[in-house]
């Protein structure tokens, strides 16, 4: 009855900290997720802002040597 006892008292323990570390596992997951969500959109606000620089750039010295070069 007792070594029953022991067993049964070490199969509660393994349940809760089987559940903890889930939980905690679950909670650092998450995390990692939102900072990954948080730096991909930094990251591709910041590409596309340097794309629609770029396009400006390159319309803009067009522009400058269109004028320079061809005028009519």
């Amino acid at each position: 009855m007792r070594i029953e006892l022991i067993q049964e008292l070490e199969l509660l323990q393994q349940s809760r900290a089987n559940k903890f570390a889930d939980e905690l596992a679950d909670r650092f997951l998450t995390s990692v997720d939102a900072v990954n969500e948080k730096l991909a959109s930094s990251l591709s606000k910041r590409g596309n802002m340097l794309l629609m620089l770029e396009k400006r750039l390159n319309f803009k010295t067009l522009k400058k040597l269109r004028n320079k070069y061809f005028k009519y």
